[in-house]
């Protein structure tokens, strides 16, 4: 649509699509349901592929947990069978350690030693002489040392059953558990111990010969909170006990799966649990840990790409709704405001040509046009009513202007002879005559004054300044050095609040509060009148109040007392026409506002008038 011609100059086009058909192919073109939809579906993988990576880590701390939990029951059936072999029980050292050795070499790693002692706790033989400590507390040199202390042999001997120890640590550092089983006699009598120690080592080999995620770490923690071992070696570690970390504390609480923790670098981890006997309380924990950037990478991964197809997928939509819109919605509507504000400006004559493609908007192009050429002929009609109402106005001020230049001159003629008959007939008039002469004076200058006010009147709209910039206080200054006499006389006391700064007639408003002023102190009661002005601000301009303490009036006369020569009272040492509140209307009303008044009989009076806030300039 173009600002232009009429629309009758157009030439017609085919039927277009409705407004609500193309705005449900933007919506569908910007595809916000798939987009959605999409989004929804990245999410969901996102979540499935960290459940896999939780799942995984899960699994390999299990698997690890349980090839040590499968060594541990072999070295259990190991025992169990030396501990019924000949060689044991009729006690044969020699035979003893040729088949300790032997079993030893066919084990691997994870073994480090196999020993048989007598019932008393004596050395009977072991498949590595000089090994160390592999039967903790304490180093037990070979020869001559009894191992009847020993918890594992104690129990074995005491319970007659077969014994798994939990894992400790040795003098020198070294995870250890003992797995010892009694060799009984024919008579039921321990007659030895077999006893095999049992290291990490194989759990250690595990874990490298499987290689996670890059940083993945992994251990196992004793139930008393001690780091048992830990994979890589060379992975960190905050000392033999690591209860107090975040790590162990979560590690220690989690009896199997997966867990979000920070492990012993400070760094951000994604931690499997298992435990090697799941059954015992006070079981070590096996632990996987790796950072939680590299366990959940593929699920970000994943969601990037997706959130990326969406991005793409919605520019394209997007900029395709921009095009589209522009050129269907937005330029039609753009050139509908431009012409409608060339309307506000007056300008008339602005028409838009273009026809919208979209079929409502076409249809409100026509009636643009058609409100536009109606403004037009209105605006041609009003200019013409103006134009007549203006030499009306014109007419009518040379008519009061002449009738009461005209009316004047006889009025005066019956004041002079009025004046010179009754300098001539004084004496000679008896009293009703002289009453005669004094009433047909008193009314010809009544009538003087009556014509005065009325060109005063009807030249208030057309003879008054132009508004500007004033200050109310000024205004009320000047009507009170008016008043000076009249206040002086009656003992009047006059206040005020603060006032405003306003665009207004300064004239106008001074003779606004001489009126009201006046009337307040011309009706005042019995006590020295007390009047008050006030000014609040609400409603986009000022409200000003002026208040009396005077006589009152009554509810039924709020309206009468501002028409034109209405007065409540007639007595005769009250001077005036009955039409100062009348000026006060026009004066208000010439500015835009309003007046009223709020009164009760014998308790005063308040007139309220508001002044709209006005720009400079002629009115």
């Amino acid at each position: 649509m173009n600002p232009s011609l009429p629309p009758s100059s157009a030439p017609s086009r085919p039927a277009s699509p409705g407004l609500r058909a193309t705005l449900v192919a933007l919506v569908l073109l910007a595809v916000l349901p798939a987009l959605g939809l999409a989004l929804y579906h990245g999410l969901d993988q996102r979540a499935k592929a960290r459940d896999e990576a939780k799942a995984a880590v899960a699994n390999r701390a299990r698997s690890l947990a349980a090839a040590q939990a499968e060594q541990l029951a072999g070295t259990h059936r190991l025992v169990e069978s030396l501990a019924a072999t000949t060689v044991v029980r009729v006690i044969d050292p020699q035979g003893c350690s040729l088949l300790f050795s032997q079993l030893l070499r066919q084990w691997g790693p994870g073994m480090a030693n196999i020993l048989a002692v007598s019932g008393s706790g004596e050395r009977i033989a072991e498949a590595v002489e000089n090994a160390g400590d592999a039967f903790p507390p304490g180093r037990t040199p070979l020869g001559g040392v009894s191992f009847a202390d020993r918890d594992w042999f104690r129990q074995a001997q005491r319970e007659k059953a077969c014994r798994i120890g939990p894992f400790s640590l040795t003098a020198d550092g070294r995870p250890v558990a003992v797995v010892a089983c009694p060799a009984l006699g024919w008579d039921g009598e321990v007659k030895a111990v077999v006893a095999a120690s049992l290291t990490l080592d194989a759990l250690g080999r595990s874990f490298a010969a499987t290689p996670g995620s890059p940083g993945e770490t992994g251990g196992v923690v004793a139930a008393s909170g001690g780091l048992l071992a830990r994979f890589p070696e060379a992975s960190p570690a905050e000392g033999p006990n690591i209860a107090d970390t975040p790590l162990g504390r979560s590690v220690l609480r989690t009896a199997a799966g997966s867990l979000e923790a920070t492990g012993l670098d400070g760094e951000a981890k994604l931690v499997g649990v298992a435990r090697l006997n799941p059954q015992a309380a006070d079981s070590p924990a096996v632990f996987v840990a790796m950072p939680l950037a590299e366990a959940y990478a593929p699920a970000q991964s994943l969601l990037f790409h997706q959130m990326a197809w969406l991005v793409v997928v919605g520019l394209v939509g997007l900029g395709a709704a921009w095009f589209c819109g522009s050129r269907l919605l937005v330029s039609p509507i753009v050139a509908l405001v431009e012409a409608a504000e060339a309307i506000g400006r007056g300008e008339f004559a602005t028409r838009l040509t273009t026809p919208s493609r979209i079929r409502e908007l076409a249809r409100l192009g026509r009636a643009f046009n058609a409100m536009a050429g109606g403004l037009m002929e209105r605006e041609r009609v009003l200019a013409e009513k103006t134009a007549a109402l203006e030499h009306s106005n014109q007419d009518l001020e040379q008519f009061a202007y002449v009738a009461s230049h005209d009316l004047q001159e006889p009025l005066r003629k019956i004041t002079s002879f009025a004046d010179l008959l009754a300098k001539r007939c004084a004496g000679s008039l008896d009293e009703t005559g002289e009453r005669y002469v004094a009433y047909m004076v008193d009314g010809a200058r009544r009538m003087s004054q009556l014509i005065n006010h009325l060109l005063a009147y009807s030249r208030l709209g057309t003879r008054g300044a132009a508004f500007a910039p004033m200050e109310l206080a000024a205004a009320l200054d000047a009507a009170l050095d008016n008043l000076e006499l009249p206040l002086a006389e009656a003992g009047a006391t006059v206040t005020r609040g603060e006032l405003p700064t306003l665009v207004a007639d300064a004239t106008q408003l001074t003779q606004l509060f001489q009126n009201i002023i006046g009337n307040a102190v011309k009706y005042r009661a019995d006590r020295p009148p007390v009047i008050h002005v006030s000014a609040r601000r609400e409603d986009g301009g000022w409200t000003v109040a002026v208040a009396d303490n005077g006589q009152g009036i009554a509810p039924r006369h709020f309206e009468r007392i501002f028409r034109m020569f209405q007065r409540l009272d007639t007595a005769k040492e009250r001077q005036g026409a009955g039409i100062g509140l009348a000026f006060c209307k026009r004066i208000v009303e010439r500015h835009g506002g309003r007046i009223w008044v709020e009164s009760e009989e014998g308790t005063g009076s308040t007139f309220r008038f508001t002044l709209p806030d006005l720009e400079a300039g002629p009115a």
